[in-house]
């Protein structure tokens, strides 16, 4: 949603439901909300994919639900830094939100072998 309440705010209402064909160059914070948006869209696959697999194969233990607030939280910090432009909490925040996806994935990883 932060892309588009920052482009609501540079732009207004009028042409943010328009057909957007002449918009102005995005601000600071509604460009890096849209980097923050795009780095998401990388690792949100990831993460879903782990998620359900651990519901499916029936993993949902501490592990994985440590896994899971894990990612949640630092994505969520991280989306903050990264608007603000708080280096380098952003990078420490993304690496938090990897080590979620690791031990999210630990359970996991035992079923795709056997």
């Amino acid at each position: 949603m932060l892309p588009g309440n920052y482009l609501t705010k540079q732009v207004g209402t009028q042409a943010q439901t328009g057909p957007r064909d002449n918009l102005p160059e995005p601000t600071v914070e509604l460009a890096r909300s849209r980097r923050a948006l795009g780095n998401l869209q990388e690792t949100l696959p990831v993460f879903l994919t782990l998620a359900i697999l651990s519901v499916v194969l029936g993993e949902q233990g501490w592990l994985s639900l440590v896994g899971g607030g894990v990612y949640f939280v630092a994505r969520s910090i991280y989306v903050v830094c990264y608007v603000r432009g708080l280096s380098p909490w952003r990078s420490i925040c993304f690496m938090a939100s990897l080590l979620g996806i690791v031990l999210l994935a630990i359970p996991v990883i035992p079923h795709i072998w056997a």
